[in-house]
């Protein structure tokens, strides 16, 4: 007996670009270099929660004047056959019918080989002569090595329309130092989206209606090392107080929104080990490996921890969290100033 093809349901709203708030800040500086390198096959946007990442690129499409495509992915999509029937389903809501041999390949029960799925997309997406941008968000999510291992071979020849953006938390596990040698890689991390004082003057002007004057947006981009999201919970702060008089706003931002907002986004998926690190190094101003094992030191109560401290910051490094270089030969850290 025949078997029935596998389809696999689409959720329709994954494939619309999340909308540009009110309170946007225009950052020309940003797309001016978004535009300059729209030619390479590859923009990176690579930066912890809350630095604006999704909003930048939004933004930018908006600016665009070549066609668009979004993906916003979700742990779910990271099996092999799921992710690609919805990349085929973003490049079709622009090209209808461009990848049909690929889908009928994804519409059996068994899927072929990996170099054959990668070459039927590769020529079909070749086929496309008009110039287009496919972003993939919150990628960082996918975990299958098989969906990773698509992206690579993908790069290695890239359709000449295609121009790919991958936005997420941590780096991708791609060949990006490759990418990088060959100049076919665009990078945006968190110092490119941090607020410039300029930039955090005009969002607080726009968020709370009134005109902030130049000593507190200072004091406020210090505090806030130019993350976005911690500029708004300030804001919110302030709001909740109810005093938005921008004279006697305070520099220091609400301890509970910061916390609540680091914990639903970022510890509460943490695995266990890591997170006692974080907890334990949270009192520590600046921090080396050695000093992480002293504060965290294994078998010691309430800690049970078995990684080692450099195997903690290099995991820090990894997850892009929150994590600032104090040296050049990067033996000495600091957490964000809001993060602990």
């Amino acid at each position: 007996m025949e078997r029935e093809p596998i389809t696999d349901p689409i959720i329709a709203g994954k494939l619309h670009r999340p909308p540009v708030d009110r309170d946007h800040v225009h950052r020309p500086r940003l797309l001016e270099q978004l535009d300059l390198h729209r030619r390479r096959p590859l923009t990176l946007v690579s930066a912890p929660a809350g630095y604006g990442k999704s909003v930048l690129i939004s933004s930018w499409l908006e600016s665009c004047d070549i066609s668009s495509a979004w993906l916003s992915l979700d742990k779910n999509d990271s099996n092999l056959r799921l992710f690609i029937s919805y990349f085929i389903a973003a490049v079709e809501t622009l090209f209808p019918g461009t990848c049909r041999n690929t889908q009928n390949m994804l519409n059996v029960p068994d899927l072929p080989p990996m170099p054959a799925l990668t070459s039927s997309l590769l020529n079909e997406l070749g086929r496309i002569e008009r110039a287009f941008i496919l972003v993939l968000d919150d990628y960082s999510l996918i975990k299958e090595t098989a969906v990773h291992n698509l992206l690579s071979d993908m790069l290695k020849y890239p359709p000449q329309s295609l121009h790919l953006v991958i936005i997420g938390r941590k780096d991708p596990p791609l060949p990006i130092s490759t990418l990088r040698a060959r100049s076919i890689v665009t990078e945006i991390r968190a110092r490119d989206l941090c607020f410039t004082l300029a930039e955090t003057a005009t969002f607080l002007n726009q968020l709370l209606g009134i005109q902030v004057d130049s000593a507190t947006a200072a004091a406020l981009e210090k505090k806030t090392e130019g993350w976005v999201t911690g500029l708004r919970l300030a804001v919110l702060s302030m709001q909740h107080r109810g005093n938005i008089d921008p004279k006697l706003l305070e520099v220091q931002v609400d301890a509970q929104y910061v916390m609540e907002y680091l914990f639903n986004e970022v510890f509460s998926h943490q695995p266990p080990e890591v997170s006692q690190y974080l907890l334990g190094t949270a009192i520590l101003d600046r921090f080396c490996g050695p000093l992480c094992e002293a504060v965290c030191a294994p078998g010691a109560k309430p800690f049970t921890c078995e990684i080692g401290g450099w195997e903690f910051i290099a995991w820090l490094k990894k997850e892009n969290m929150f994590l600032i270089p104090l040296d050049a030969e990067n033996r000495w850290f600091r957490f964000h100033h809001l993060f602990p």
